[in-house]
């Protein structure tokens, strides 16, 4: 079952042309595909020997263009992720930690996974999902199935 998922999203984010483009497909198919309400993808820099996460995508993400969001590894959750190469799963969101919004208001996500993407065992991005549903073992199983076979399509994009 979970190979056609997966397969429904490399198919999705094949003609991707750049890393950005590829970011968002992924965040999309991603999204709809685990039901998630906002979605941010960050890619791995080094600036000074400093290994660090930038924004490059979103999915339902209210971010200016011209704002840029920058995290050394180990700062913050999604630092934290790229430093270890684990995924998270939080259960359990504060009230008021994060938004999502819509024309009709905003609220509160119940659940965050956050995960790293990675080329050859290391850490080239990281990914976070938002959601007001829970995520289950079956997501965060589904999620390392796809990172797995998301290495060749990203690790092109990447080097480009």
């Amino acid at each position: 079952m979970n190979s056609q998922r997966i397969e429904n999203i490399l198919e999705k984010i094949k003609s991707a042309t750049s890393i950005k483009d590829l970011a968002k497909d992924f965040l999309w198919s991603v999204a709809k595909e685990l039901d998630a309400s906002q979605g941010a993808f960050f890619i791995a820099k080094e600036r000074e020997n400093i290994h660090y996460l930038q924004f490059i995508a979103g999915y339902a993400y209210h971010l200016p263009e011209s704002e840029i969001i920058e995290f050394e590894f180990g700062e913050g959750l999604s630092g934290q992720v790229a430093k270890e190469n684990k995924l998270i799963n939080i259960q359990t969101v504060p009230d008021g930690y994060i938004k999502i919004l819509s024309g009709l208001g905003n609220a509160s996500p119940t659940a965050m996974i956050i995960f790293p993407v990675k080329n050859n065992n290391q850490v080239v991005g990281v990914v976070e999902l938002a959601s007001f549903k829970k995520f289950t073992e079956e997501d965060e199983q589904f999620i390392k199935e796809l990172s797995i076979k998301l290495e060749d399509a990203l690790a092109q994009q990447i080097t480009n």
